[in-house]
């Protein structure tokens, strides 16, 4: 039990209370893409499915191909050149240098290891080349909308970073302000009414602390980290020079020798790494191929049940094997470790599935304690001036934005668009969605009519996307079975079983209990 004063509680309840209705719907957004993209692999497999299973380790071969590749482009491109995973059966190749301009000029190449050919290729800008490319595109947007917020530049990181600490704000607050935690955990009255969506806000709420803990220090990391932690450092200690401040943190140590030096055998490299370490190569880091003090980094899969990264460090020009090689620094230590921890606990892709569907539930819980805190809010102020506006527009935020993300899918797996274009598609058709949402909420007498309205497009658009996306050129369940990508199946009855579970619970379109009518004094009893 949490003993406060009352004047103390009441100044707790109102930083609780509003730090969600200034941020909330954001916070929402935030966490509803994040659950989602969890599952982002899955989900490019089952928008954009191939017969074989997705990538996980960096075939041979594919270091030669690299080297083909580094020859015939401009050698500016050769300053930092990364590998990794892409969806499918495909590897993405970024070849970028930072110009004097601030920006960073780059090509992208689609690679299909398994032909040892080069898909497709992009140049532009970066990050501009990845929307460029177009495969995964709906899970690249998914992904865009919860780590920017869609916003341009470092905007988009500033303002995930300020929602992260709201968010932390409001499980501090959470957890002063409910007196009896212990007693909360367990505690569901079935009145109905006001009261009874309380006790679901705080049993959900008291359940999930030490995740909205954890999602909100680790989220409000990456996205401060790279808006204003390197840029702070590199303008105490580098005279302003991110890219060297990076280098120093991030990459192998190096002395500075520009002369002209090819690069040693790339395969050889990522053969030793996976010899020494037992486990499998899955990306490649190299800084300034062609230069004498090149630099190569084999990035290796997690084993289920490790939470720390590896990776295997070597001398580009020579192939020499430097060793391994923490997250941050260039020797063991706590802080590295520190860092290496804030990837696998934020998207919880430490335990293989297990951890993942863990995750997923617990973000499901964190967007639903998010959307009632608001709507309770509301709701207890519904007499006052001006919020029943808030309270309409929480219904179409809340429940719009799912709806917008599933006509998204549907838009995307039928027209299949071209793929240079895809992600403005998928803008505008997300924008257009959202616009005819919040017209058809606020045109409603209530914000329950509104909110039965949308859960039934919902479950309309839900019970048709397998048709959809088989009808526009997707695998059958059979050809998914039999090429290994079980991700097309579950995907399909996941959305087919909420569907009708959705439609059967809106059929007699009761009042939400959560939007029933209680009075004051007795919603507010603990």
């Amino acid at each position: 039990m949490i003993r406060l004063s009352q004047a103390r509680s009441k100044t707790l309840l109102a930083i609780h209370g509003w730090s969600a209705v200034a941020l909330g719907l954001l916070l929402y957004a935030v966490i509803v893409t994040g659950t989602l993209a969890v599952f982002e692999d899955a989900i490019g497999v089952w928008a954009d499915p191939m017969p074989v299973a997705p990538v996980e380790e960096i075939p041979n071969g594919t270091g030669a191909l690299m080297a083909d590749i580094a020859a015939r482009i401009d050698p500016a491109y050769l300053d930092e050149v990364f590998l990794f995973s892409g969806t499918g059966e495909h590897l993405r190749a970024l070849f970028h240098y930072h110009g004097d301009d601030g920006t960073e000029p780059a090509m992208l190449f689609l690679i299909d290891p398994a032909q040892q050919r080069v898909v497709r290729e992009v140049e532009g800008l970066s990050p501009d080349v990845f929307r460029q490319l177009g495969v995964g595109a709906l899970r690249d947007f998914l992904v865009d909308l919860h780590v920017n917020l869609l916003l341009p530049g470092r905007w988009g990181l500033l303002a995930t970073g300020v929602l992260g600490f709201a968010m932390l704000v409001a499980a501090v607050s959470g957890l002063l302000i409910h007196r009896h935690l212990l007693k909360e955990l367990f505690t569901l009255r079935r009145k109905g009414g006001l009261l009874t969506a309380r006790d679901r806000h705080a049993l959900a709420g008291s359940w999930n602390l030490p995740f909205a803990f954890l999602l909100s220090f680790t989220g409000a990391f990456f996205s401060f980290g790279g808006a204003i932690g390197l840029p702070a450092i590199a303008y105490v200690a580098f005279g302003g020079d991110v890219e060297t401040v990076s280098e120093e943190l991030l990459a192998p140590i190096m002395a500075e020798d520009d002369r002209p030096s090819p690069l040693a055998n790339i395969d050889a490299m990522i053969q030793d790494a996976a010899r020494r370490t037992g486990a499998e190569p899955s990306s490649l880091q190299i800084h300034h191929w062609g230069r004498a003090d090149a630099s190569l980094l084999v990035g290796l899969n997690n084993r289920d049940g490790e939470l720390l990264p590896s990776a295997v460090a070597y001398a580009g020009a020579s192939g020499e094997f430097l060793g391994l090689r923490p997250a941050l620094g260039n020797a063991p230590s706590l802080g590295g470790d520190l860092v290496s921890l804030m990837s696998p606990l934020h998207f919880g892709n430490f335990a293989g599935i297990a951890s993942k569907i863990l995750w997923f539930a617990m973000g499901f819980a964190s967007a639903y304690v998010a959307l009632t805190g608001l709507m309770l809010w509301t709701r207890r102020r519904q007499a006052e001036p001006g919020w029943h506006w808030l309270e309409k527009l929480t219904v179409i935020v809340g429940y719009g934005l799912p709806l917008a993300l599933l006509i998204n899918a549907a838009v995307y797996v039928t027209r299949r668009p071209v793929p240079s274009a895809a992600f403005y598609d998928l803008l505008s058709v997300f924008l257009a969605a959202m616009a005819l949402t919040a017209f058809y909420g606020f045109a409603q007498r209530d914000a329950a009519r509104s909110r039965r309205g949308i859960l039934r497009a919902m479950a309309l658009v839900m019970l048709a996307l397998p048709a959809a996306r088989y009808w526009g050129g997707g695998l059958g369940w059979q050809a998914a079975i039999s090429g290994g990508l079980p991700a097309v199946l579950t995907i399909d009855g996941l959305l087919l079983v909420s569907g009708a579970w959705l439609l059967w619970t809106q059929r007699r379109a009761p009042a939400p209990a959560m939007l029933e009518t209680e009075s004051e004094p007795e919603a507010l009893k603990s």
